[in-house]
């Protein structure tokens, strides 16, 4: 079982408002890398895997803040791709958020088919059999250098599949200790989770496209299959991409959003 190509759902949303309180690092085991605020005695660190819209997104570094100051623990937001996200510049092209951000029928359609190449590209260069190889050496190397730490991941959308697969024994055992994903998107089921050996939450909503109800059951299954502490969570009404991307000013949404950061920093803080 395999997800389908990305639905308007992964490349629309809400740019969220507020300013980022990190800072950016020249380069970490190679990649650039976000971090939040770090507490003064932080209880682990969660390194977040973005979706498409890669590392800059400000919403992505919002919610790493909230993760660091609600949950108490060092966050980082590490730059895995090897060439520019997907631009912000065509978030609003498929399901625009609101009338003001809506572009015209001729611009929008312009945006259509301009991002469609781009897309096909980027999910080519950032292909699994590059991306997993990637992902996992800078989770072994972290773990190397701070081997005392307590390391978890969290992903959206793109970034959901990979912190799920970060889970597997495709990473050195003993480097992280659980991991968590939201609306995880393009999966091959069961490939990318088989040799799961640790605790598992996935979260998604009711209307979501790509990670519909149905794969949800079947992730939980094959999990409890392997004997794997496991939490599914379902979102009433969440489409595609509220955890991250979502309309704050929706009151629903906003709270879906809440709701998902809690079963995150829940999840961790049980498996410290």
């Amino acid at each position: 079982m395999a997800s389908s190509l990305p639905c308007k759902d992964c490349i629309s949303g809400s740019i969220h408002k507020g300013e980022p309180l990190g800072t950016d690092t020249e380069k970490i085991f190679g990649r650039s890398v976000y971090i939040s605020p770090v507490p003064e005695q932080p209880k682990g660190t969660i390194v977040y895997i973005t979706d498409i819209f890669g590392w800059t997104l400000p919403n992505a570094r919002l919610l790493a803040d909230a993760y660091a100051k609600e949950g108490g623990f060092k966050v980082i937001v590490p730059d895995f791709f090897p060439f520019h996200p997907i631009p912000l510049s065509s978030i609003d092209a498929f399901a625009p958020v609101n009338e003001t951000t809506a572009p015209s029928f001729l611009a929008g359609l312009s945006q259509k088919l301009t991002l469609y190449p781009g897309l096909i590209w980027f999910l080519y260069r950032a292909r699994p059999s590059i991306t997993t190889k990637l992902i996992a050496k800078f989770l072994e190397d972290l773990k190397a250098s701070e081997p005392d730490t307590t390391i978890f991941t969290v992903g959206f959308c793109w970034g959901g599949r990979y912190s799920l697969i970060m889970g597997t024994d495709k990473v050195k055992k003993g480097t992280v200790n659980a991991v968590a994903a939201l609306h995880p998107s393009l999966m091959s089921v069961p490939s990318d989770i088989e040799g799961t050996i640790v605790p598992v939450s996935v979260g998604a909503g009711t209307k979501d496209d790509l990670t519909p109800p149905s794969l949800m059951k079947k992730l939980e299954e094959l999990y409890l299959k392997q004997g794997v502490e496991v939490e599914v969570k379902s979102y009433e009404d969440m489409i595609h991409g509220f955890a991250v991307r979502g309309d704050t000013e929706k009151e629903d949404v906003a709270e879906g959003m809440q709701d998902a950061k809690k079963q995150v920093l829940d999840w961790f803080t049980k498996h410290l």
